[in-house]
């Protein structure tokens, strides 16, 4: 058990952040991921939660979080039944958060913990704060249709430059995101219909040292298309999500 004073308060202490992240393939780096989220809320002297979303993932990661989570009471895993998304996931994670913040990040420690400290400061005056993601974390074709997206993202929703699901998120904005009753929309076009006060903080994301990306280039384009016409429809037609 851990004796770390901030783990130690966390269950009587108001939890202030609350880390979301789905699990996929992503078991061989779950302990290094845990000991920088850990890191990174002490040295900002936060009380934490980390929320881990096993979506049905094949590699072992849901009994690994259990078996982190045991030993450690600032960790809680959800297991959902059959894997539903990484959009499906993390909104099943924000329900169950607790925290006044909440982050999403992906688990692959391809965006790394630490960048929430150049985040969390911009809270006092937004209600979101994205990650600008840069570097050359992936094949420049692919981060050629990512910037494309991005760009799109920015005009069609009304986020800021590089708007992406590495973002900190006010507990209002997250009232309003866990009352959308459509199951299928994508968290980015929920953000955008939230209409909170958002910026952008450029990060540099890291190669993926472990295992592959759940997305197909069909899966990515199609998934992208949706969101854009979602984010139209509540920003342009004003349609309830």
């Amino acid at each position: 058990m851990s004796r770390d004073p901030i783990a130690a308060g966390a269950r009587s202490m108001p939890i202030e952040l609350s880390w979301v992240l789905p699990l996929y393939r992503t078991a061989e780096q779950l302990g290094e991921l845990l000991a920088r989220i850990h890191e990174v809320s002490r040295t900002l002297g936060i009380t934490a939660e980390t929320i881990l979303v096993d979506d049905a993932c094949p590699d072992g990661s849901g009994a690994r979080a259990e078996h982190a989570a045991l030993h450690d009471p600032r960790v809680r895993v959800l297991r959902l039944p059959r894997n539903r998304g990484q959009d499906a996931a993390l909104r099943a994670g924000l329900r169950e958060s607790r925290g006044q913040w909440a982050v999403i990040m992906d688990a692959d420690l391809q965006d790394p913990p630490e960048a929430i400290a150049r985040l969390w400061p911009l809270r006092h005056r937004f209600d979101i704060v994205f990650a600008r993601r840069t570097g050359s974390y992936s094949q420049v074709a692919r981060r050629i249709t990512s910037h494309l997206y991005r760009a799109a993202v920015a005009v069609v929703g009304g986020l800021p430059r590089g708007a992406c699901l590495y973002a900190l998120m006010s507990r209002p904005v997250l009232d309003r995101i866990n009352q959308a009753g459509a199951t299928r929309v994508s968290l980015l076009a929920l953000m955008a219909a939230a209409r909170g006060r958002s910026t952008s903080v450029t990060i540099v994301r890291a190669k993926r040292l472990h295992g592959e990306s759940g997305y197909t280039s069909l899966a990515r384009c199609t998934k992208a298309a949706a969101s854009l016409w979602q984010m139209f429809a509540a920003r342009r037609l004003n349609r309830v999500l």
